[in-house]
């Protein structure tokens, strides 16, 4: 009776063996299904695209730019000044093609033609 005891307890223990090994592959297969990737050049065109309506609506209320000339230049960094941008936590705004570059520093060009905006950022 008591090899029949361990018998059992060691094909218990294969058994519980097996499972948790599936289990772990099933897990780490699974999880990679959540994985997410980051589209760096949609991400910078969606940045581009903000800091352009943030200087277009900079232009409209400050018409005082167009007194003299009718294009302006501008940085990001005035627009971040003057609180049409909002930054991270270190005050800048990240490139998302270079992790060790920022966008504060990139030129905006405002034209006012025809009484419309328009603004370019400086790749």
């Amino acid at each position: 009776m008591n090899v029949l005891k361990d018998r059992k307890i060691i094909i218990l223990g294969a058994i519980l063996f097996v499972f948790t090994i599936l289990y772990f592959i099933v897990v780490n297969h699974v999880s990679y299904a959540f994985e997410t990737t980051i589209d760096s050049e949609a991400t910078y065109a969606t940045v581009i695209d903000t800091i352009k309506k943030s200087a277009s609506a900079y232009g409209k209320d400050k018409p005082q730019l167009f007194s003299e000339n009718n294009t302006a230049y501008i940085k990001v960094q005035d627009l971040i000044d003057e609180k049409y941008l909002i930054t991270d936590e270190s005050g800048s705004i990240p490139n998302p093609l270079n992790d060790n570059e920022t966008l504060n520093s990139k030129m905006v060009k405002i034209k006012l033609e025809n009484e419309e905006l328009l603004v370019e950022v400086d790749k």
